[in-house]
């Protein structure tokens, strides 16, 4: 660092004329302008920059949000160059529009209702009675000629121009019509005509009277006590004559009561005497129905019979035919099964004495055979050694003599074989 510089101090010519010159700015410049103050450190470049960035952003945030300018909905803007005078319509949402270059008027054109003290005027009827009017009258601005009309159009349209013309025209067509007429049938009209000629005056200011109707129609004090007693005497009036007519009426009601029942009278008696003659005429006609179905039921019960007696012979015949193929049959069915039976008692005899030469020839070839088939079907617990015998070859020799002749055991038990057969035979066919 360097050493720092003591200021000078100002000459004693320089004093006086600075103070000749006067002022402590003066002097503060002055002091300022001869002192040399050391560099600083902090970094305005780096610094500055940026926070002049966030401030052009800032402002033209700001300049955007104000610019930035809402039509609500019902309504459009009306834009208004601050330089040229030229004019837009903008309809309902944001739109740019800088403040300083447009000025922006908004300007409902919805429906509105004209009611309530705005709606309520004097109007003189053709009878000459004043009597006050309350009319409710549905308007809006026309958006197609707001542009030609707007400059015309006053602050509050409902109060300065739609009421004035609405009660203008009511005014005028007023007088044509008697007080009984509009409290009566007329009102309609009389609101019909009015609306007429003021939705033609409203139509050149740029105005759409879109319905007019009516309301509350207040008669003076004195014309209503006087209409209250004159309804009161018509009322009185047309209660006698109503009285009278009632009384007429039921006269007429009671002679025509008397009429009807006597001619109901004559009509039930002709309908008694119609009706008993029908009454003949029916039975005498049921009488002749029943015999024709008398007859019918008898000649019905003959066939019936007849059929019968056919269908009892039919059947008497026909169960014949069936007992005579039944017993046929049955014959039949014992002829095969008695020649059934024969040929399997010879088929089965044929089978045992092939069976039996069989086994002459198996135990002529081996003679040891017979001792141990008799050994075996002895018990399989005793144990029996075969050794030759003497006797042996008379034994076997005995044996195949009673096998060639038949005799002996398998004879025996053929015999009982073919005994069961028929048995089991007899029972089949009993069964």
């Amino acid at each position: 660092m360097g050493i720092q510089e003591l200021p000078q101090m100002p000459k004693p010519e320089e004093a006086a004329q600075v103070e000749s010159n006067g002022g402590f700015f003066r002097r503060l410049a002055a002091r300022l302008k001869h002192r040399r103050f050391p560099p600083s450190k902090f970094p305005f470049r780096r610094t500055l920059l940026p926070l002049a960035i966030a401030l052009a952003a800032f402002l033209a945030y700001r300049f955007c949000e104000k610019s930035l300018r809402p039509v609500p909905p019902g309504s459009v803007g009306l834009s208004v160059n601050r330089f040229t005078g030229s004019l837009d319509v903008l309809p309902p949402g944001t739109h740019f529009r800088p403040g300083a270059l447009y000025q922006i008027h908004p300007v409902r054109i919805s429906d509105r209702l004209l009611s309530g003290p705005p709606g309520n005027f004097n109007v003189s009827t053709k009878d000459g009675v004043v009597a006050q009017i309350g009319v409710q009258a549905r308007w809006a601005i026309d958006r197609a000629r707001l542009l030609s009309k707007w400059a015309a159009l006053p602050p509050d349209p409902e109060r300065e121009l739609v009421a004035p013309v609405i009660a203008a025209a009511f005014r005028a067509t007023a007088p044509r019509y008697a007080v009984g007429q509009i409290l009566a049938e007329k009102r309609e009209e009389l609101a019909v005509v009015a609306a007429r000629q003021a939705r033609e005056r409203l139509s050149e200011s740029g105005i759409q009277l879109k319905e007019v109707l009516i309301g509350e129609v207040v008669l003076p004090a004195e014309y209503e006590r006087g209409r209250v007693a004159m309804v009161d005497e018509v009322q009185n009036t047309e209660r006698m004559d109503v009285t009278l007519k009632l009384k007429a009426k039921e006269v007429e009601r009671n002679r025509l009561e008397a009429e009807a029942i006597k001619a109901r009278q004559v009509k039930q008696a002709e309908a008694a005497a119609a009706q008993r003659l029908i009454h003949a005429r029916a039975e005498a006609d049921a009488m002749k129905f029943i015999l024709e179905q008398k007859e019918k039921e008898i000649r019905q019960k003959r066939l019936e019979a007849e059929a019968d007696k056919e269908a009892r012979v039919k059947r008497a015949e026909g169960e014949a035919v069936v007992t005579k193929i039944q017993a046929a049959a049955e014959a039949e069915r014992r002829k095969t099964i008695a020649d059934a039976e024969a040929y399997s008692i010879r088929t089965t005899t044929l089978a045992q004495f092939e069976n039996l030469e069989r086994e002459a020839e198996l135990v002529t070839a081996n003679p040891l055979l017979i001792p141990k088939t008799f050994a075996d079907r002895l018990s399989e617990n005793v144990q029996v050694i075969l050794t030759p015998t003497v006797g042996g070859e008379a034994f076997t020799d005995e044996f195949l003599k009673r096998a060639v002749r038949a005799e002996g055991r398998p004879a025996e038990s053929r015999t009982r074989t073919a005994a069961n057969r028929q048995t089991q035979n007899k029972n089949a066919r009993t069964n």
